[in-house]
């Protein structure tokens, strides 16, 4: 239980930091056209600059989803999905393939 809580603190966040790039990025830009008396111009560009570093943190974090991923595989396996394991939970005993009739598909 507590990898998923260190999970959702290394990965929760990602959407913050998208938030915090593009708002930095055409604050900054907004700052500048300010000093600089070309309104709205620079403000565009930090905002574009912002798009970027916020598609950078996604692709890092991407990636180190995936490290992880790969990691939790290694050390633990690959283990069946959650439904599959609750299908078979439900699964009455001596409910199998080997008790069911085959069809011959017309051959004798």
């Amino acid at each position: 239980m507590k990898s998923h809580y260190k999970g959702l603190g290394d990965h929760g966040t990602l959407g913050i930091q998208i938030v915090l790039c593009i708002a930095f990025g055409a604050w900054g830009g907004h700052w500048i056209d300010g000093k600089l008396h070309t309104a709205p111009a620079l403000m565009i560009v930090g905002f574009c600059f912002g798009l970027g570093a916020a598609g950078k943190s996604v692709h890092e974090s991407w990636k180190q989803m995936q490290k992880e991923a790969l990691r939790e595989e290694r050390e633990q396996g690959n283990p069946a999905p959650l439904w599959e394991k609750r299908a078979e939970k439900k699964k009455p005993e001596g409910d199998d393939d080997r008790d069911s009739p085959k069809d011959d598909h017309g051959q004798d």
